[in-house]
């Protein structure tokens, strides 16, 4: 191999010029998505439904505030409308954080909450998709935050929420495959137990400690952890990479992981982050 075959890698994880799009920036794994990428250089338009959020994180990253209820096709229109004007009509990626869980078991759960939990979780990544491939170029990434709830089966409170994800995973593949000869990589980052604002309002120290003694690096993940996987898959670092599921979990698909003691879900009136 000669010298000229030796690309400069270091330079791969810089996104100068370049211009995304993400969906839940306002808090959490969004939040550090949009970090994450305006700190490598690109240039983000900041999605998220509650307004002061939205703001507040553009501020923080220079970026450009968008509300939104993702989960409306009328509202993903006007996202992308803004992205096109912004960005003049081209996208280098779009990062989709948005999904929570209804928490309702197979007793509870009713026609409008199961349906309300597809549009929390995949409904609007499939909205996304369709709305913002055509403002993609060539190169550009697809970046979905999918669960581990979808690799592994769940029931009780995780069942809705678990069958949703499950069909991300699916969506990002076939997107995937319909999108390569463009160029467009489609991938999903899978968190496991991961210390989000709303997961740490919900649980208390003590579930913390016993989760990471199941999981065999010893902690549950952070924001940061899954934000840097996505920043990697955003990158050029990846660009031979395609309809991946990366779990980012602390080695607990190693199958070492009991069942957990309380479920990652709770009951949401609005769009939530993962």
């Amino acid at each position: 191999m000669t010298r000229q075959d030796i690309p400069e890698f270091a330079p791969m994880l810089r996104l100068d010029g370049k211009a995304f799009v993400v969906l839940g920036a306002g808090q959490g794994i969004g939040e550090q998505s949009a970090h994450a990428l305006a700190q490598c250089g690109a240039r983000v338009l900041c999605v998220d439904s509650n307004e002061a959020r939205a703001r507040a994180i553009a501020e923080a990253t220079r970026g450009v505030p968008c509300v939104a209820d993702v989960t409306s096709r009328a509202d993903i229109q006007k996202v992308f409308a803004m992205a096109a004007s912004e960005f003049g009509n081209r996208l280098d990626g779009i990062v989709d954080v948005v999904g929570i869980g209804v928490g309702k078991t197979l007793e509870t759960l009713d026609d409008s909450s199961w349906q309300r939990q597809f549009d929390l979780v995949v409904g609007h990544a499939f909205l996304a998709i369709q709305m913002g491939a055509p403002l993609l170029v060539p190169g550009a990434s697809i970046v979905l935050v999918g669960s581990m709830a979808g690799s592994w089966v769940r029931g009780g409170e995780l069942l809705a929420y678990a069958s949703a994800k499950a069909a991300l995973h699916h969506l990002a593949r076939g997107a995937a495959q319909d999108l390569a000869p463009r160029r467009i990589r489609v991938n999903v980052v899978a968190p496991g137990l991961t210390r989000t604002p709303r997961l740490l309002d919900a649980n208390d120290e003590e579930f913390w400690q016993s989760q990471a003694a199941e999981i065999p690096l010893g902690r549950a993940g952070s924001p940061s952890d899954i934000a840097s996987a996505i920043l990697f898959l955003a990158s050029p670092m990846a660009t031979h990479i395609t309809g991946v599921v990366l779990p980012v979990d602390g080695g607990a698909g190693i199958g070492m992981l009991r069942p957990m003691a309380k479920s990652a879900s709770r009951p949401a009136t609005a769009p939530g982050r993962s």
